[in-house]
C-alpha cells in the first residue's frame, strides 16, 4: 500500500454494488478527513510557527545557543511545512475525491511529499535521542561533544540525505519507494526507542548516585542541573510517545496493508487514521515543545510586551524588568565614574574604619 494512497479500494466488488453501497461510505470518510485537515493546517501552522519565532527572536539569548532547543526547531519546521503545505494540499485531494472530481495534483507527488516529511521526522527525533542520551550518560564530556556547529551540521545532513534519497526513489527506484521509505523508518524508530531505553536506565542509575551525593556532599549545583536535564529529558521523551502515538498506527496498518484481508475489507480506517499524524504535527508545540524551560521563559518575555501579559502571566513583568537590569549593567550603564566613586566612598574610611552605609547601594 502506498504512503496516502487515495485509490478506492473496491476490487472485489460488483459494480452495481459499489455505486450504490460503497460511494456514500467513500464520500463520508473522505469528507471527513478533507474538512478536518483545515483547521489542522491552522492549528500546526500557527503553533510551530510560533516556535520557529521564539527561536529566531530569542530575546533571552538561551534557545540558539542551547543543542536540544535547535533540534527541537528544526523538528517545528518539519512541522511547519506540514501545516502549511501538506495538509491544505491533503484537504483538497481529499474533497475533491469526496465530490467525485479529479484532483489537478498528482497522486504520487502527495505519496512522495508525506513519505519525506514522516522520514525527516523520525531522522531528527533520533538527533534528538541521541542528544539526550549523551548528555545524561555522559553529562562531564557532554558540552566537548555536543556544539551548535555538530547540531547545525547534523541537521542540514538529515534534511540532506532525505533530499538525495527522495531524488534516488524518483529517478531510478520508483517500483521500491514503499520499501524503501518503510525500511528507513522503521530502522529509525527502532534505533530511536532503544536509546530512549537505554535513557531511561542512565536515569535510573543516576538518580540512586545523586541520593548518596546529596547524604554526603554539599553540592547542590550538581543535583539541581541534574535535574533540570532530567525535566528536559521527559519532555522530550513525552514528545517521542505522541509521535509514536499518533502516527505509528497508519504507518504499521499501511505497511500490513497488502498481506492483511481485514485491513482491506476496513481500508476506511488507515484514511482516517491519518488524521492523527496531522493532529501531532498540531499539538506537538502546545504537549512539549513550549514547556520545554527555555521556550517557556522566551514565551514569557514576548507576551510582555502585550497588553494583556497583566491577566494572564503576573510574573512576567519582574523577569523582564531582572532581564533588562542585567542587561544595564553588563553594558556598564550603572558603572560609577571616578569622581562619582571617589565622593560616595570617601565616607566609608572617614572614621578608619571600613563600614558600608546603606547609600553606597542607591543608585
Amino acid at each position: 500500500m502506498s504512503f496516502n494512497d487515495s485509490d478506492l479500494i473496491l476490487g472485489n466488488t460488483p459494480k452495481p454494488s459499489r455505486s450504490l453501497i460503497h460511494r456514500e461510505v467513500i464520500f463520508k470518510v473522505y469528507l471527513t478527513r478533507g474538512v478536518i485537515a483545515f483547521p489542522l493546517a491552522l492549528i500546526t501552522t500557527f503553533s510551530n510557527g510560533l516556535v520557529m519565532f521564539l527561536f529566531v527572536k530569542d530575546p533571552k539569548k538561551s534557545i540558539r545557543s542551547s543543542p536540544s532547543c535547535v533540534l527541537v526547531a528544526s523538528l517545528a519546521l518539519v512541522d511547519f511545512l506540514v501545516g502549511c503545505g501538506l495538509e491544505p494540499t491533503d484537504a483538497y485531494y481529499s474533497l475533491s475525491i469526496a465530490y467525485g472530481k479529479t484532483p489537478s495534483i498528482p497522486r504520487k507527488v502527495m505519496q512522495i511529499a508525506s513519505a519525506y516529511l514522516l522520514l525527516c521526522s523520525v531522522l531528527l527525533l533520533m538527533l534528538i535521542a541521541i542528544d539526550r542520551f549523551l548528555a545524561i550518560s555522559c553529562p562531564i564530556r557532554y558540552a566537548q561533544i555536543i556544539n551548535k556547529k555538530i547540531v547545525y551540521a547534523s541537521v542540514v545532513l538529515v534534511i540532506g540525505y532525505c533530499s538525495a534519497l527522495l531524488f534516488f526513489v524518483v529517478e531510478w527506484a520508483e517500483d521500491y519507494r514503499n520499501e524503501i521509505f518503510c525500511g528507513h523508518i522503521d530502522l529509525v524508530v527502532l534505533i530511536t526507542i532503544t536509546l530512549f531505553g537505554g535513557l531511561v536506565y542512565s536515569l535510573r542509575k543516576q538518580t540512586r548516585q545523586l541520593i548518596k551525593l546529596s547524604v554526603n556532599s554539599d553540592e547542590n549545583f550538581i543535583i539541581q542541573a541534574s535535574r533540570r536535564e532530567r525535566k528536559v529529558t521527559l519532555t522530550l521523551a513525552i514528545m517521542l510517545v505522541v509521535f509514536l502515538a499518533c502516527t505509528m498506527p497508519w504507518f504499521l496498518m499501511m505497511q500490513m496493508f497488502d498481506y492483511c484481508s481485514i485491513c482491506r475489507r476496513n481500508w476506511w480506517i488507515m484514511k482516517l487514521l491519518f488524521i492523527s499524524f496531522q493532529a501531532n504535527c498540531a499539538l506537538n508545540p502546545f504537549f512539549c515543545t513550549l514547556r520545554l524551560p527555555r521556550y517557556k521563559a522566551a514565551l514569557k518575555v514576548i507576551l510582555a510586551h502585550l497588553t494583556f501579559n497583566w491577566w494572564f502571566w503576573p510574573g512576567t513583568w519582574r523577569i523582564l524588568s531582572a532581564s533588562r537590569m542585567k542587561r544595564k549593567r553588563s553594558s556598564g550603564s550603572y558603572a560609577l565614574n571616578d569622581s562619582t566613586q571617589q565622593k560616595n566612598l570617601s565616607p566609608i574610611f572617614e572614621n578608619g574604619s571600613p563600614v558600608l552605609t546603606q547609600y553606597q547601594f542607591k543608585y
